[in-house]
């Protein structure tokens, strides 16, 4: 048997993944699932569901709206996961950490230094930075979201702190993106994407691929989250996460317009390493999900009727919820 800290981790990158390629049904399953394993699971729920819409559509940090029920931060990541994903935050929080810490690598010796440099000051003097921001006379949706931003900031790791800031910062520097929606995805999941570097699984099946071919694990592991594991059903151009993305080819080694080479061999390799593990994660959501089939619906429902009447809320209409 699987150690329960193992099997959460399987589906805390399952959730991710499928919220990146947009496949609502699964995450409000994987939801589910998690709201059943305890009081602990739900509070990282609720964090990791704010994380999330930050990292992968920050402008949509603005609709954040939380209540003592599980079916609202479910709700933000069903939004997310039909809308197209702009990462400018998380390429630009994950820079500016990497200047905080002081590998000035990042820097290119041109005007959109300066950004990094802001950014990785409010990194190193968070309450400095909190001071500034409320202090900053903002639209409404961009105000909505410094406040929000300001409230999970410590809600997570380091690097998940320098993307919530990262998206402080892009949204009193200008205007804020619009959202567009997403196509619904074509085609089943891919459960061997979710076994990536942060489960036992994945690191096993890497570091002997690695092994066995004679490559640095390094531009593995990367390449594996490039082409597999950041793939969305669709995004808006975002320069930060170009940026950082071509930063990382640069720190593995590799050159971007010929990293396929690498890793169109490995694909297949590492699928099947992994397709027995994929089908057992497959088949052991199948299964709770057969088992808990009212839970889930009502789930759905919840979430349903609250994105429907979302616009409608005020604060005192959101105790109702």
């Amino acid at each position: 048997m699987a150690k329960s800290t193992d099997i959460q981790l399987r589906f805390r990158s399952l959730l991710q993944k499928a919220v990146r390629r947009g496949h609502t049904d699964l995450v409000l399953t994987v939801s589910a699932l998690i709201e059943s394993l305890g009081a602990g699971q739900r509070n990282w729920f609720r964090s990791r569901a704010a994380i999330i819409t930050f990292e992968e559509c920050w402008p949509l940090g603005a609709l954040l709206r939380f209540t003592a029920h599980f079916y609202t931060k479910a709700a933000a990541l069903y939004r997310l996961c039909r809308s197209t994903k702009i990462r400018d935050a998380t390429g630009l929080g994950y820079l500016a950490y990497h200047l905080a810490h002081n590998d000035r690598s990042v820097l290119r010796d041109g005007p959109e230094d300066r950004t990094i440099r802001v950014v990785a000051r409010a990194l190193a003097h968070p309450d400095r930075f909190r001071q500034w921001v409320q202090q900053q006379s903002l639209p409404p949706g961009a105000r909505e979201l410094v406040d929000h931003a300001l409230h999970f900031l410590r809600a997570g790791r380091p690097l998940d702190c320098a993307i919530i800031t990262a998206a402080a910062w892009l949204a009193c520097d200008g205007p804020m993106p619009i959202v567009t929606a997403a196509p619904q995805p074509d085609g089943p999941f891919p459960y061997w994407v979710a076994l990536d570097r942060h489960t036992p699984e994945g690191r096993r099946a890497l570091r002997d691929i690695a092994r066995d071919l004679r490559v640095p694990l390094p531009q593995l592991e990367w390449c594996g989250f490039y082409f597999e594991g950041a793939v969305t059903n669709a995004s808006q151009p975002s320069p930060w996460w170009q940026r950082y993305c071509r930063w990382c080819f640069e720190q593995v080694g590799l050159n971007p317009a010929e990293a396929h080479l690498l890793w169109d061999p490995v694909r297949p390799q590492l699928k099947a390493a992994l397709a027995e593990d994929a089908r057992d994660l497959h088949h052991e959501l199948y299964a709770w999900k057969l088992a808990h089939l009212g839970r889930l619906e009502k789930l759905k429902s919840q979430v349903t009727l609250f994105l429907r009447h979302y616009d409608e809320l005020t604060g005192s209409q959101l105790k109702v919820f």
